[in-house]
């Protein structure tokens, strides 16, 4: 893990990408994704193990790559790295791509065919749209992948998301989806031109009341079109920083949210009396139920901006870099279109 993290932090520099910033968090992220999915299980085989350990790795280096020639990097050191500290191991059952995770098509979070995940996702899918969306939705294999990575940072707790790509590429409507399939409640802001910093905080304190008070699981999604003012990111890179705003409830404000978590405390059996503990409480049951998803448009100009001001976004957030649809997927869209009989 270390030789794989030290290579790509002096293959990939912020000098290339303002977002490539890695940091001993993505250590951690490792180390906990692997704990949480092995936990439940009776026995994992070392190909198991391996396999594991490369589909975390890919998820923490390679999905924040821009280039093709960059994530062939990834996955090649992937494997050498993997071989080298295992080289009796199945290579094709340890490290055979692609590499799938889910826990959709069985209890535990295990390795799963990307067949078989299509069929369910689809199903699902439809259903999203017929009470959500007003258009039908093209399942595709790079719609899958993003799928499973958002639904993989759901799972976590503090599992925040920043995703980079090009408008309508779909970064918010599977967000939604996902979020939709885990049962968590989507919030979004909706700015209009008399949309101040004091709505903002309005919202903010709505959120927070929801995840921390009523143990309400919250997908806050936020593009960076509806950031019409610094101190909206400024209250965003605290509030990921710390699981708190300061200075965000004051006066009756305070005073409510204190009574509102007092109730909440006593729902799971806890007796806090004082303030403190209640808000040590409310920021605890922020941090675990909140998931913040935050979508901008890959502008080189724009993320340096973004990562020299708001650096919270970048090291507390799993970074997925959407680009734009490849030519295969606009290909497997356009098949599928024909097929449905949609087109032509």
């Amino acid at each position: 893990m270390v030789r794989l993290y030290l290579a790509s932090q002096e293959r990939f520099t912020q000098d290339m990408q303002p977002h490539y910033v890695y940091s001993p968090r993505e250590m951690t992220r490792w180390v906990r994704g692997i704990c949480e999915a092995i936990r439940p299980l009776d026995n994992l085989t070392v190909e198991g193990l391996v396999r594991l350990w490369a589909h975390e790795a890919l998820r923490l280096f390679q999905d924040r790559l821009v280039d093709d020639t960059e994530r062939q990097w990834t996955d090649e050191n992937i494997d050498t790295v993997a071989m080298r500290f295992f080289p009796g191991i199945n290579r094709e059952q340890a490290l055979g791509r692609p590499i799938l995770y889910s826990n959709w098509l069985s209890k535990d979070y295990v390795p799963v065919q990307r067949d078989q995940l299509r069929e369910y996702v689809k199903a699902r899918l439809k259903v999203f749209y017929e009470e959500e969306l007003d258009v039908p939705l093209v399942l595709f294999d790079e719609v899958l992948e993003h799928v499973l990575r958002i639904d993989r940072i759901f799972r976590q707790p503090q599992g925040h998301l920043l995703l980079i790509g090009v408008s309508g590429a779909g970064k918010t409507t599977l967000s939604r989806f996902v979020a939709w399939m885990n049962g968590l409640t989507i919030f979004q802001i909706k700015v209009h031109n008399k949309y101040t910093g004091a709505d903002f905080d309005e919202d903010l304190r709505s959120v927070l009341r929801r995840a921390g008070c009523r143990d309400e699981k919250v997908a806050f999604i936020l593009d960076e079109s509806n950031v019409l003012d610094s101190g909206f990111l400024e209250r965003m890179n605290t509030l990921l920083a710390n699981g708190e705003v300061p200075g965000l409830f004051e006066g009756d404000e305070f005073a409510a949210l204190m009574t509102q978590c007092k109730e909440g405390a006593q729902r799971e059996g806890l007796m806090l009396d004082s303030n403190d503990e209640l808000y040590k409480w409310f920021t605890g049951q922020v941090m675990r139920n909140l998931h913040v998803v935050f979508t901008m448009n890959p502008s080189s100009e724009g993320l340096k901006d973004r990562a020299a001001t708001s650096p919270a976004l970048f090291n507390r957030c799993v970074l997925n870099w959407f680009g734009d649809w490849s030519d295969g997927a606009l290909f497997q869209v356009l098949y599928t279109l024909k097929q449905e009989n949609k087109a032509f």
